[in-house]
């Protein structure tokens, strides 16, 4: 039985264009041990030198690890592809290697029962420095081929010893005619509006140029920016747009994107985020527009595929749990559940369980699960329908703070949890009479948040400034 290997290794990619692509694989299919769209009749590589890696992945839920430490080359080769006669295909592939290994690619004519020329090799440990990046090839098929098997050559890879047995790894393979299709102008609801009971779009696959307003932006790494734009305030015009490379982008913008339709989903339901990957362009067409107004729904509604990607209100919605994991924490107005998570702003830190919240956010699904994606505490308050304490006046002060600050109460016996601008909890604190001293000398400058609880009820949330 082979292993399945454990990445440590931190990754990041960058989105790219792909022209009419023809194969592509993101290693996450496996059967009997081996991926299922390759593995063709021209592999040389042995099955026990493939292995499956769950974890570190970025496109899908697996990476191939192709180990082969000797001198002489073994092929890891595509399923029979349909092409067409005389083109030339480009094979892009994100890849990684730890201390050495080459790659290089080339096709076998299933047509003719031919091999074509071996594109120069590329040493994979150099380009990558250890993370995923994209390297990219291309190779023309025969005049007289209509099906082929796309090859990827390897050799002299880390050896099987620890801990250089990683090989190199694949995490995802792309493989497109070069010159790419003309993308069609379409509206967000065009792409988006869907009868399918599996919420495809009826644009999946095809590459379009939409536009939008940016509402919100998903900073997963310091060099990827997904976000999300919206044409109207209404049901199916809100679009995920997967680009990873802009950070220039600012909520506001007014942008025109072309890329390509895609359906995802990290987890196993048949149901997908509706999303625009392998961008090719975007242009800023204006700044500073007001973004559409959110869309005042229930909670249950919330869990439904036309809000995907719209700017959306629940109102009167009690906290159920802040400890769901993974950032999340879930509110129900009485009509149903709905997930806030902090794939752009944390708060399940900060939030009360038993309390009534108004919140603002970003439809979304992601592992299964429709989900409310706050952008910052200013879309998250406290519901004027509960029942504050009588007397319950707060003051704090000075703000801005410096050493320390105080809140002072009409009634004693409270409690504070402060967090910073990401969500995180820097202090908890608690009073028996009517007022609290914080010391605030090791904290950075910057916002800061409180909740001030009494009993379990919520009394008060605000904001202070620390300025040394």
């Amino acid at each position: 039985m082979k292993k399945i290997y454990t990445l440590f290794a931190s990754v990041c990619i960058v989105a790219t264009s792909f022209g009419q692509t023809v194969f592509q694989s993101n290693l996450s299919s496996w059967a009997a041990g081996d991926p299922t769209d390759w593995m063709g009749s021209t592999t040389s590589i042995t099955s026990a030198n493939v292995t499956e890696l769950t974890t570190g992945a970025t496109y899908g839920t697996s990476m191939a690890s192709l180990v082969n430490a000797t001198t002489t080359h073994k092929r890891f080769t595509t399923q029979p592809v349909t092409v067409v006669a005389g083109e030339t295909y480009q094979i892009q592939l994100w890849v990684a290697a730890q201390t050495s290994g080459e790659l290089r690619t080339n096709y076998y004519d299933v047509t003719n029962a031919a091999y074509g020329t071996y594109n120069s090799y590329i040493d994979v440990a150099a380009a990558s420095g250890g993370n995923l990046t994209l390297i990219t090839q291309n190779v023309t098929v025969p005049a007289t081929s209509t099906s082929v098997e796309f090859i990827v050559s390897i050799r002299n890879t880390d050896p099987t010893t620890a801990p250089f047995n990683i090989g190199i790894l694949i995490d995802s393979v792309a493989i497109s005619v070069t010159t790419p299709p003309t993308p069609t102008i379409k509206k967000i609801y065009d792409i988006q509006y869907t009868t399918n009971p599996n919420g495809d779009s009826p644009e999946l696959g095809n590459v379009v140029t939409t536009k939008g307003v940016i509402t919100g932006i998903v900073k997963n790494g310091p060099d990827r920016h997904s976000f999300f734009i919206q044409d109207s305030a209404s049901a199916w015009n809100g679009l995920y747009i997967y680009e990873k490379n802009d950070s220039t982008l600012v909520i506001g913008d007014s942008v025109e994107v072309t890329g390509t339709v895609d359906e995802f989903n990290l987890g196993s339901a048949p149901q997908k985020v509706t999303e625009l990957k392998f961008v090719s362009n975007i242009t800023v067409l204006n700044s500073g527009n007001a973004l559409p107004s959110p869309v005042a729904i229930s909670t249950a509604s919330a869990n439904m595929e036309e809000w995907e990607g719209v700017l959306i209100h629940v109102t009167n919605a009690e906290c159920m749990s802040n400890t769901l994991g993974f950032g999340m924490w879930s509110i129900n107005d009485g009509s149903g559940i709905i997930k806030a998570d902090d794939d752009i702003f944390a708060y399940h830190f900060t939030a009360v369980v038993g309390s009534d919240y108004d919140v603002t956010g970003i439809g979304h699904y992601t592992f299964d699960e429709y989900k409310i994606l706050p952008r910052d505490v200013n879309d998250i308050s406290l519901s004027t329908s509960i029942t504050e304490l009588e007397n319950a006046t707060v003051a704090v002060y000075p703000n801005p703070a410096n050493n320390q600050i105080t809140f002072e109460l009409a009634i004693s016996n409270f409690d504070i949890t402060i967090t910073d601008i990401t969500g995180k909890v820097v202090k908890n604190s608690n009073s028996s009479n009517n007022k609290k001293v914080v010391r605030v000398a090791d904290f950075n400058n910057g916002i800061y948040f409180y909740t001030i609880t009494s009993n379990g009820s919520v009394i008060a949330t605000n904001k202070f400034v620390v300025a040394k």
